[in-house]
């Protein structure tokens, strides 16, 4: 097995092929090299809770009724809450990361 194999997920899905056209024309107009790059900035995006990208699915969560306004405004208001106290504490990304690290030290089974 190849470190890359050993390091690395892949991910596939279908969608109907007129979408894929268009896909990759937009793509190209916004000048992004390639499908993987365009998947991995919406990954980083919403694995780091992007503001813009968040609000985004907030909406599409509204609008497309995955998800109830109530239950999205409320997830909204967390995500606002911790990180107001992020910034009341005064705490880097480091600072976080370390308090992970720190967690995972002394509680493992987490």
């Amino acid at each position: 097995m190849s470190e890359l194999q050993k390091t690395q997920s892949k991910l596939a899905f279908f969608i109907n092929a007129k979408s894929h056209e268009n896909l990759k024309v937009r793509l190209y107009y916004d000048e992004i090299n390639t499908q993987s790059e365009f998947f991995r900035i919406c990954i980083e995006s919403y694995l780091n809770q992007d503001k813009l990208f968040m609000e985004f699915l907030d909406d599409y969560k509204i609008t497309k009724k995955i998800q109830s306004k109530k239950r999205t405004t409320g997830s909204r208001k967390l995500r606002a809450k911790g990180n107001q106290l992020l910034k009341d504490l005064a705490l880097t990304d480091e600072d976080v990361e370390n308090i992970f690290d720190i967690l995972e030290k002394d509680l493992p089974e987490l």
